[in-house]
């Protein structure tokens, strides 16, 4: 049973599609989504990198994720920059030598706010302005996954909901599909995933009552 306020719903199974919301870099709500309208910022280079190819690409991120970004970015252009958002980019040594290698250009930050002059986007960085065409935010994202885990379903350290083969969580009866799993952030796999934990709840409502003739 699921409750808000004085409503009630009662079920059989839940399947949770909750998603993730992607951390956001430093700049106005209001340029946000003027860039992410014209695509001056972007979120998913597995989604629409190809778009970009050849541009100028900036990277704001740290650690591992900024540099797994940067270098799945390098695929497409030969200019990619990695910025570290609060001025450390804290990467190992091996993760530095990889990015070096592949002649990614590492800025340190603070680079806030980020604006649009003309069609590029401005990142500030000590010393001045960075110009790009594009911007991916490498900073992580937020797991819609509490209303799942406040019942006890099992989660990964990031908060990503665990399931099986079949989308099921581990709790009797509670689905999950998408980016609130464990996978690929990706809008064809979480409507695979989807059709995945359809047809897994229909068999298995199926074998609790039969179906209704």
């Amino acid at each position: 049973m699921a409750k808000s306020g004085s409503r009630r719903w009662r079920a059989r199974s839940v399947l949770l599609a909750t998603g993730v919301v992607n951390n956001r870099p430093p700049m106005a709500l209001d340029i946000h989504d003027i860039a992410l309208r014209r695509g001056l910022l972007r979120y998913c280079p597995i989604c629409d990198g190809y778009e970009v190819t050849d541009k100028r690409i900036a990277v704001i991120g740290t650690q591992t994720h900024g540099h797994n970004e940067a270098l799945f970015l390098r695929m497409y252009s030969r200019d990619v920059t990695l910025v570290a958002p609060a001025g450390d980019h804290a990467l190992s040594d091996i993760e530095r030598q990889r990015l070096v290698d592949a002649r990614v250009v590492l800025k340190d930050g603070p680079c806030e706010p980020l604006v649009i002059e003309g069609d590029q986007i401005i990142v500030p960085v000590p010393g001045g302005k960075a110009r790009f065409d594009t911007v991916y935010p490498a900073l992580g994202s937020a797991i819609r996954s509490e209303l799942a885990t406040t019942l006890g379903a099992k989660a990964t350290d990031e908060g990503c909901l665990v399931v099986d083969r079949h989308q099921r969580t581990t709790i009797a009866g509670l689905y999950a599909a998408g980016d609130v799993t464990k996978g690929l952030d990706q809008i064809s796999h979480a409507m695979g995933e989807a059709g995945v934990a359809a047809t897994t709840i229909r068999n298995d409502l199926a074998t609790i009552a039969p179906l209704l003739r």
